[in-house]
């Protein structure tokens, strides 16, 4: 049967809620690393310019792995629980990794890290949005969800640019660096109300 173009009944539904929020905060914090690990490397470590650029090769293909890892992994956790814990281990990479860290070895573990668990990010929420609401109703939901990515993507890396000219005075990425950690974060805590919401066992698959 024919379905609506778009559907805008989702909105009363929390977990729909929680999951736009978590797709928010998510691209919101995604691309700042994308953007700032290899001007980090280059301004703050002193390496060269292909060092820098190489970061965002390991980035690419971490992320290529853990779209294709982490959905072996959800098999057996859920997809769900194997999302949250893919935003969890992605802000950890960058506040624990990066943020401390001022060595090139600390800047390709953070990068590698971070690319593998973003990259479930990415490739499980569409699957998390066709388990909870059926694959009927997936195209209209996708769309509503690609309008939360575009609000995080306007905010996120022009902020975090923003914050490295105004407070970090150009040189100084930390504050840019917290901001993608607690977004990720963030997105972690809506993926764990999504998570209770759909089931409070917490030893269940979801």
């Amino acid at each position: 049967r024919r379905e609506k173009i778009v559907d805008l009944s989702v909105l009363k539904d929390w977990r729909f809620l929680f999951i736009f929020g978590g797709g928010i905060c998510g691209t919101t914090a995604y691309f700042t690393p994308l953007f700032l690990l290899p001007s980090f490397a280059i301004e703050v470590l002193g390496r060269s310019n292909s060092f820098g650029t190489n970061l965002i090769t390991i980035i690419n293909a971490a992320s290529t792995v853990g779209r294709v890892g982490t959905g072996q992994v959800a098999k057996s956790l859920g997809n769900i629980n194997t999302l949250s814990l893919c935003t969890l281990l992605a802000s950890l990479s960058v506040l624990v990794l990066w943020l401390p860290f001022e060595t090139g070895g600390t800047v390709v573990a953070s990068a590698i890290v971070y690319g593998l668990f973003c990259g479930g990010f990415i490739g499980l929420v569409p699957v998390v949005m066709a388990e909870i609401w059926g694959i009927q109703r997936i195209a209209t939901i996708i769309g509503l969800l690609y309008v939360a990515n575009f609000i995080g993507t306007m905010i996120g890396a022009p902020s975090s640019g923003a914050l490295l000219d105004s407070v970090g005075g150009g040189t100084d990425f930390k504050p840019s660096i917290v901001f993608s950690g607690v977004f990720m974060a963030i997105a972690f805590l809506f993926f764990v109300l999504l998570r209770v919401s759909v089931s409070r066992s917490l030893l269940e698959k979801v």
